[in-house]
C-alpha cells in the first residue's frame, strides 16, 4: 500500500450490530486519493473486534486493527488511534455512525488543499435516534469559517463522524491533564488545533450520527449533572491553555452550561438533593439564556 493521504479513525467499543455500517460507509467512498482506516477497538465484550478483524482480514492493505487488552477510556482510544495515523489528514467517526456520502472524504480533503490556513474541516450530520425516529433531524451550523474564539464560547458542537483535520499540527504527545476529562478529547482536539489555524464549515450534511442506548451520548445525558460539571472545569482549563484570552467567551460558556444546570434540578425537582450545586448553579447562570429555556427554545447549537 502507498502512504495514505487520509487516516479514517474508527473508535469502537461494543458495537458489533453497528460496525458494518461504518466500515462499509468507509471503504466506498470514491477518492482519487489512498486512504487508511484503523479500527481502535477498547476492550470490547461484545464480537466487535471480532467483527473489526474480519474486515482487516479482507483489505489487509486499508484496514489495521488497533485493540487493548484492558479499556483504556475513550481519551486513551482516540490518542493511540490519532497517533498511528499515516495520513496528511486524519477523518475521526465513531462506529455506530456512519458517512452517508460516497464523495465526503474527497470534499474534505479538496477544501483543505485549497486553503493552508485551514486546519480544521467539519459538516453537518443528520442526527438519527433508533428508538424515536420522530426526533430525527439534520443538525447545521450557521457560520462558513470559524476560529478559536467559537470553540471557547460554545464548546463541544462539531459531530465526531464530521471532523477532518491536519495530521502533525498539535504535538503527538498530550499533556496529562487530558486524561482528567475522559470522554472529552473532541472538544480538547478542536480548542488545540484552532490555536493554530482557521475551521471550515461545509455546509451540507455528509455522515450520520447515530443516537441509541449504548451510545456515549446517551450515557452523558443521563448523566447530566456529572457531565454539566466535567464541561464546566474543561471550559475553565482551556481558558487557562488560552492564556486567559477568551475570557469573555469562556465566561459565556459557563453562565449557559450553569443555566442548564439550574433548568435540570428544577425541571425534575431534585434540587433539594444538591442544594450546593443549586445555589451555584442560580447565581452563576445566564438568566436570558434561562429565560429561552422556560419558553421551550432548544439549546441552539445550530447557532454555534
Amino acid at each position: 500500500m502507498n502512504t495514505p493521504f487520509v487516516s479514517v479513525c474508527l473508535f469502537t467499543y461494543n458495537y458489533e450490530r453497528f460496525l458494518n455500517q461504518a466500515v462499509d460507509s468507509v471503504i466506498q467512498q470514491q477518492c482519487d486519493f489512498d486512504f487508511e482506516i484503523l479500527i481502535c477497538d477498547d476492550c470490547s465484550t461484545d464480537d466487535t473486534l471480532k467483527v473489526a478483524n474480519q474486515y482487516q482480514l479482507k483489505y489487509p492493505n486499508i484496514i489495521r486493527v488497533l485493540s487493548h487488552e484492558k479499556n483504556q477510556g475513550g481519551t486513551k482510544n482516540w490518542l493511540r488511534a490519532i497517533q498511528s495515523c499515516k495520513g496528511k489528514y486524519i477523518a475521526l467517526m465513531d462506529g455506530d455512525d456512519y458517512f452517508s456520502d460516497s464523495s465526503k472524504l474527497k470534499k474534505q480533503a479538496e477544501i483543505m488543499e485549497l486553503d493552508n490556513d485551514l486546519v480544521l474541516c467539519f459538516h453537518s450530520v443528520d442526527e438519527i435516534y433508533d428508538d424515536a425516529p420522530e426526533l430525527n433531524k439534520t443538525v447545521v451550523f450557521e457560520k462558513e469559517y470559524y476560529e478559536l474564539a467559537d470553540f471557547i464560547k460554545n464548546g463541544w458542537f462539531v459531530r465526531t463522524s464530521s471532523t477532518f483535520f491536519r495530521n502533525g499540527v498539535i504535538a503527538n504527545e498530550m499533556p496529562t491533564w487530558v486524561h482528567d476529562f475522559p470522554y472529552r478529547f473532541d472538544t480538547i482536539l478542536h480548542v488545540l488545533l484552532c490555536q493554530h489555524g482557521k475551521a471550515y464549515n461545509l455546509k451540507e450534511s455528509l455522515s450520520v450520527w447515530r443516537k441509541h442506548k449504548k451510545g456515549m451520548s446517551n450515557w452523558l445525558m443521563t448523566n447530566q449533572i456529572q457531565n454539566t460539571q466535567k464541561k464546566i472545569d474543561l471550559a475553565k482549563k482551556l481558558n487557562e491553555i488560552t492564556q486567559f484570552k477568551f475570557k469573555k467567551e469562556s465566561s459565556l460558556f459557563i453562565a449557559k452550561e450553569n443555566s442548564l444546570l439550574f433548568f435540570y434540578f428544577v425541571r425534575n425537582f431534585i434540587f433539594w438533593k444538591y442544594p450546593i450545586l443549586f445555589f451555584n448553579s442560580l447565581i452563576r447562570m445566564d438568566f436570558y439564556f434561562f429565560l429561552k429555556l422556560l419558553k421551550g427554545k432548544k439549546h441552539g447549537i445550530k447557532n454555534a
